[in-house]
Parts: structure tokens; C-alpha cells; sequence
């Protein structure tokens, strides 16, 4: 319970932080929680179930295309909670890129304080 009440409380300061630091992505305060729950769950019920039926053109582009899925759960969030816009998918596959590095920095914190 513990691992997820960090992981929920990271994610949703990197998402809040992106917003800030990333033309092309807003957040509305008020649904930074109901996207943060959102992108939790896509992250970990739909993305593994897409890159496990992508493998093949994962294989292909050399895990490039990791790169691509990230992205589409990134913006299948965005467009499932008002509130909340990405304007476009390759803001999405960067912002899911730059979300990554914030979300590793801000769980290592999390956790070391913990």
C-alpha cells in the first residue's frame, strides 16, 4: 500500500511539474488527481498489454516503439479527463520521455524520505 501511495503521489507531481515545463500540455489543478489516478492505471493495466502485442515492430524498430506506446497511453489519459490537454502525440512521446526521468527523481526522493 505503501509502494502505491508513493508511486500515485510521484506521478502526480511529475505530471504537475510537465505542465509547467512543457509547451503544449496543461493541466487544470483541480484534475491533476483524477489524471494522475487515470494515467496510473493505464500505465499499469493497458501499457503492458499494448507492448506485449506490439512486440514484434518493438523487436523491429530496435525498442524504439516503446517510445510510441508511452506516448499513446500519455495522451489516451489526457483525452479521458477534462481538464487535462496534450496537443498532440509527439508532445506526448516527449512529454512521456521527460515524465520518466522527473518521476524516477521524485520516487528516489519519496523513498529515501520515507
Amino acid at each position: 500500500m505503501k509502494k502505491l501511495a508513493i508511486t500515485l503521489v510521484a506521478n502526480g507531481i511529475s505530471l504537475f511539474l510537465i505542465s509547467i515545463l512543457m509547451p503544449g500540455i496543461s493541466i487544470r489543478l483541480d484534475s491533476l488527481v483524477i489524471l494522475t489516478v487515470v494515467f496510473w492505471f493505464l500505465n499499469s493495466i493497458v501499457g503492458p498489454i499494448l507492448k506485449i502485442l506490439s512486440f514484434p515492430i518493438t523487436i523491429m524498430t530496435l525498442g524504439l516503439f516503446i517510445f510510441v506506446i508511452n506516448g499513446l497511453v500519455f495522451l489516451w489519459a489526457f483525452r479521458l479527463v477534462d481538464g487535462a490537454e496534450c496537443s498532440s502525440l509527439f508532445v506526448g512521446i516527449i512529454a512521456s520521455f521527460v515524465l520518466a526521468i522527473i518521476n524516477s527523481v521524485v520516487s528516489g526522493v519519496l523513498k529515501q524520505k520515507s
